[in-house]
């Protein structure tokens, strides 16, 4: 009768309950291996079924980009991607797709390098060390420190791995900081970079209303080679409606041109045009094509009219564009506080190229990009705190067999 109880005097687990303990975790872990290999399998093969059929979803620079941006043809095989990926050389990618492109590809590298390596180092060293332990703990916990006795001189192998495995990874990163400090040091001095236009030219915000472009133009004047020239953004509601209103009906034609032409193909000849009813005709039918093509044609010759006569619409922005006479002056300027003010000044983007500029995005204030922003913090925080709750509760509904043993001593 002793035997079951502890000498706390509370009652002592049976060798059942560790068996069946010893079992749920084994079958909890197989069932979620089971589970995630399963959905990373499934993931891979749609990815390989999909990618040669869906060439503007999953690899539109193939086609529409400049040719000489175009990455190198990788084939329509099932599996052809992947030799294909290993096999691009590095400076294809930074020449390809860019620098920031290719360090974080080699982030990604790093990263896989070390966690593979850490992982094959502990299950050659440390878990044999654990399976070996005197604690009599059963099933995967059999693989943990927990069944190494607190006394055991086993415990330093496991200081000894941890020691080593921090040094190394800190050898790995500096190395890797190492490595971005000398290729971002090539990219700004190669002259593919210095040549560029957009290699002197910095994109500042928050530009107060009542500073002048002369002004603006003064407060940059004092780096290295002066100022060549300040282009303050401007827009133009009205030409700005007129271009969105353009954009769509050029979308309208291409989406009726397109479907016209399936229609055609799928019935094996030339259907008739299809018609609709337009208020300037009275209601009465009228070519589809025709009707969207006569309305762009408007809407371009309304555009190069408001083009003509824009200065009296031009409304100031909080953004500009400087351009310096010499390179090191941009970078100069995005490092030196301008305005000891908040909200004036704050931002100094280098190397911009007009191609990636979201012009849109420069009518947005600085309150409002803030204000933006925390909201985004809030939200991420929220999706953090509700999945938590949910994988806490699924974890309790998995040992729910281990909670149903608690009906014995009710």
């Amino acid at each position: 009768m002793d035997s079951i109880f502890n000498i706390t005097g509370h009652l002592a687990p049976s060798q059942d309950d560790d068996t069946q303990d010893t079992s749920s975790s084994i079958r909890t872990f197989v069932s979620s291996l089971v589970l995630n290999a399963s959905v990373a399998l499934l993931i891979f093969l749609a990815f390989s079924l999909l990618r040669p059929r869906f060439r503007r979803v999953y690899a539109p620079r193939t086609y529409a980009i400049n040719k000489s941006k175009r990455p190198l043809p990788v084939g329509n095989g099932l599996f052809s991607w992947i030799p294909a990926a290993l096999r691009v050389p590095d400076t294809e990618i930074i020449k390809k797709s860019g620098l920031d492109t290719y360090l974080f590809l080699r982030s990604i590298r790093t990263k896989f390098i070390v966690f593979s390596v850490l992982s094959l180092a502990s299950a050659a060293s440390i878990v044999p060390v654990n399976v070996r332990g005197t604690m009599g703990q059963r099933g995967l916990n059999s693989l943990s420190m927990g069944n190494v006795d607190a006394k055991s001189d086993w415990l330093w192998a496991h200081v000894t791995l941890f020691a080593l495995a921090v040094a190394w990874t800190m050898r790995a990163l500096i190395g890797e900081l190492r490595v971005y400090m000398g290729l971002r040091m090539w990219w700004l001095t190669h002259p593919q970079t210095t040549r560029r236009p957009g290699a002197a030219v910095v994109l500042v915000s928050d530009v107060p209303a009542n500073m002048s472009d002369k002004q603006l133009e003064n407060l940059f004047e004092v780096f290295p080679g002066g100022v060549g020239q300040v282009f303050v953004n401007r827009t133009s509601r009205r030409l700005k409606k007129l271009v969105e209103r353009r954009d769509k009906l050029a979308k309208r034609l291409e989406r009726e041109l397109t479907g016209f032409a399936v229609k055609c193909t799928r019935a094996g000849q030339l259907l008739a045009r299809p018609q609709t009813r337009a208020a300037k005709s009275m209601f009465k039918p009228c070519d589809v094509f025709e009707q969207c093509a006569d309305a762009l044609a408007e809407c371009n010759e309304q555009i190069a009219r408001s083009a003509q006569n824009r200065t009296g619409e031009l409304e100031r922005q909080s953004t500009a564009l400087v351009r310096f006479r010499r390179q090191i002056a941009a970078h100069m300027a995005a490092q030196t506080t301008l305005d000891s003010r908040p909200f004036r000044l704050g931002r100094v983007t280098t190397d911009v190229d007009p191609e990636d500029v979201i012009w849109a995005n420069l009518e947005i204030s600085c309150w409002s990009r803030r204000i933006r922003g925390y909201a985004s913090f809030v939200a991420t925080l929220a999706l953090t705190v509700t999945w938590t709750a949910i994988s806490a509760v699924l974890s309790t509904l998995v040992q729910v067999e281990s909670l149903a043993q608690l009906d014995r001593f009710a």
